[in-house]
């Protein structure tokens, strides 16, 4: 668990190996694209090499060394070309010395990144196995449940090697968790790397990755403003989406005498929160402080998926097509490190091919032309298509309140609701086959085929294989798709539900979205689709994950929102009091998401006793890597998540949410403890070596301890643990 200095430092080489040659590829095949973008897109290509290439050879020789090492030696060729063509091109040191001077322009940029990335490693630091002197190891509160589960699959997929890997806490069931977003932590830890090490260094590359991709991106819709004008809206966009929060600090001051919370509650108790107060219905949580910390597979979705959008923007709206192949490879990549990000690319494609095909059957016409239309209804109705964004704000709120009406009294069901959300992709799909129709009598396939084509080829070929090997064979199980609506919502108002989670944001998103236009269409278009999907159907048991659907939704509503705000200060600047409002419309948006991150920061569980580290200790130097555990079903499991053995049943706060029972496994268990002389044959059933006894199972059974110390193998004690052997 602890690796080696050496460890550290190898894992580190290996890992920036891959992100040299991610972006050596992309400065060789993207010549004419500016360093900054392609200094983003070669780490996170680099990142996909990395994450995927050992995972392909491990198909053939299991997740061990030798995968890593044929990993390696594939890419050597690649290194060998790229460097021998910038060679003949032009001077290595000359190119180096062109690209800084380039990104030297973005200097206000890497301040605030460096600011940034200095207190998310703080937020690692503290939250990942902080080791205490007594022997303790800490966590904070956002990792105190989810990271065990991320730490299991890291280190049994490393210590067992076993591929494709089990539940390391349900042996026997494949694991069909997107697990390649912990398998690069399981590369590290494998090359001898402290599992502490192995879970940070990727994420830091993750965030980065991130952050970086919400910049360049506002940077892109917002770039042809003055060069002042264009930064501000650019760390506007940061802002809205990385320090989201509502209006969640209004319940922490004492506006009433009966006020359930005070503001020091914020840094005391456990998950209250201005960002996530159940209590209050406020479920919009903080990203960074709920999404990302806690939850790796939407960390590493995000910083996939979001270059991925990048790029199939400038393929399709700049007319940038050798982006495509790119675009593909990135999406096609996302299934098995996040399918909800696979999901939400589907969905913006989807509504970008719309558009695309809209666009080249209907061209925008030119005013003198426009002029001549015989029908003042058509003009009418073709000014309405230009501006379409506050009929269909309308139309979208009266069918939510409906739905919600009618759900309130018991009249729509979860098969209606189903129907509800898919009619809308159904009629949009007739329509773009007719304008696919269309568009190939008018111009034929080639257009079509070399650029949507090529992406579309590129995710059927490699990312249909992972659906079906992994995905769709744990969704058909049942209670995974279905209809429901309004996924987190616990009673109040459709409006207000949203108007106190998002808060002040809305001003600028629904201004933005009325006044949708041509260039914003596909900003807020496939926003609107996903967040339609997002509330009328789920794609997991747990409702509250359709949030990852919502918050891709959320990114191009402040895309799009920046850029109307852009537009609105430059209109309203001169008026007196313009920069109060514009502080205090600052602070509304932030304040709710600094106090949740403040608190976060303050915020120190123990998360294993020194007794656990002692059993971790133990078992990683006695026991085999595919010994079974015998363990309640607690979910900060010290054997399944340090050591990466396996163990009969684990806590049901992670399998019931991937869509496994374990109720027959759950009494098994509790069979084994209170009898275990009567019950042998499930020892032998589920390959059972070892017995835990701690003050976690002493708690959760009635044990005969003296049957233990009588006929099994005492072979640890210390503190309140005892570890015997099944003879």
């Amino acid at each position: 668990m602890y690796g080696t200095i050496t460890g550290n430092i190898a894992a580190a080489a290996f890992y920036l190996y891959f992100q040299f040659i991610g972006m050596t590829l992309i400065f060789l095949i993207f010549r004419r694209e500016k360093p900054f973008a392609k200094l983003l897109t070669g780490s996170v290509s680099g990142s996909l090499l990395f994450t995927w290439l050992p995972i392909l050879f491990s198909f053939f020789c299991d997740f061990t060394l030798s995968a890593h090492l044929l990993a390696f030696l594939s890419t050597l060729p690649v290194l060998f070309l790229c460097l021998r063509f910038y060679r003949l091109r032009r001077p290595l040191l000359e190119n180096i010395r062109r690209i800084c001077t380039s990104l030297s322009g973005h200097i206000p940029f890497w301040i605030v990144l460096l600011v940034f990335m200095v207190f998310w490693f703080y937020l690692l630091h503290t939250h990942v196995l902080l080791p205490n002197e007594n022997g303790a190891v800490y966590t904070g509160q956002c990792t105190y449940g989810d990271m065990n589960m991320h730490l299991g699959f890291i280190t049994s997929l490393s210590r067992q090697g076993t591929f494709p890997p089990d539940y390391s806490i349900m042996p026997g069931i494949r694991l069909s968790y997107p697990f390649l977003s912990d398998s690069v932590s399981s590369s590290l830890y494998l090359l001898g790397a402290s599992l502490r090490f192995a879970y940070i260094l990727p994420m830091l590359f993750a965030m980065g990755q991130l952050f970086t991709t919400v910049y360049l991106f506002a940077d892109t819709l917002v770039g042809s403003r003055r060069k002042p004008l264009a930064l501000g809206g650019t760390m506007l966009t940061c802002l809205l989406f990385f320090l989201n929060g509502g209006l969640g600090f209004a319940y922490f001051f004492d506006w009433a005498k009966d006020q359930a919370y005070s503001l020091s509650d914020i840094f005391t108790g456990f998950y209250t929160t201005p960002t996530n107060l159940v209590d209050h219905n406020i479920r919009w949580v903080n990203v960074i402080a709920d999404m990302f910390l806690p939850q790796r597979a939407t960390l590493f979705g995000y910083a996939l998926l979001f270059p991925m959008l990048w790029l199939l923007y400038r393929a399709v709206f700049h007319s940038r097509r050798e982006y495509f192949p790119l675009a593909g490879l990135l999406a096609a990549g996302l299934p098995m490190i996040h399918t909800h990000s696979f999901l939400s690319a589907g969905v913006v494609s989807a509504v970008w091919l719309f558009l695309w095909l809209f666009r080249k059957v209907h061209p925008d016409p030119e005013p003198a032309a426009e002029g001549r239309d015989s029908s003042p209804l058509f003009q009418l109705l073709r000014r309405r298509l230009r501006h379409p964004g506050s009929w269909m704000l309308l139309i979208f709120f009266c069918v939510m309140y409906l739905i919600q009406h009618f759900q309130t009294q018991g009249k729509i069901s979860p098969q209606l609701l189903m129907l509800t959300g898919i009619s809308l992709f159904v009629g949009t799909a007739i329509w773009g086959i007719v304008l696919l129709l269309w568009h190939v009598r008018r111009q034929g396939w080639q257009e079509l085929l070399s650029g949507w084509g090529v992406y579309l080829v590129c995710i059927l070929a490699l990312a249909l294989p992972q659906l079906f090997f992994w995905t769709f064979g744990q969704v058909s199980q049942g209670g995974f798709v279905r209809g429901y609506f309004n996924w987190g919502n616990q009673g109040d108002p459709y409006a207000w539900f949203y108007l106190k989670s998002i808060g002040a944001p809305l001003l600028l998103i629904f201004g933005g979205i009325c006044a949708c236009g041509q260039k914003r269409a596909p900003i807020f278009l496939p926003a609107l689709y996903l967040w339609w999907l997002g509330e009328l159907i789920v794609f997991t048991p747990n409702t509250y994950d359709n949030n990852k659907i919502l918050y891709v939704a959320y990114f191009l509503l402040c895309l799009g929102a920046t850029d109307y705000g852009l537009e609105l200060y430059e209109r309203l600047k001169g008026f007196p009091g313009s920069k109060l409002f514009i502080f205090v419309f600052l602070f509304t948006c932030t304040f709710s998401a600094i106090l949740t991150l403040k608190r976060e920061r303050v915020s120190h569980y123990e998360l294993y006793s020194p007794s656990q580290m002692a059993l971790v200790e133990y078992v990683e130097e006695h026991t085999a890597p595919d010994a079974v555990f015998l363990t309640n079903t607690r979910h900060n499991n010290e054997i399944a998540s340090l050591t990466g053995r396996n163990i009969v049943c684990g806590a049901d706060s992670f399998l019931y949410f991937h869509g496994l029972d374990t109720t027959a496994r759950k009494m098994d268990v509790q069979a084994m403890y209170e009898n275990p002389l009567e019950h042998m044959e499930l020892y032998e059933k589920y390959n059972v070596t070892y017995v835990v006894i701690s003050a976690y199972e002493r708690s959760s059974y009635q044990i005969r301890e003296a049957i233990f110390q009588k006929y099994f193998t005492q072979v640890l004690s210390f503190g309140d643990v005892t570890l015997y052997q099944v003879p």
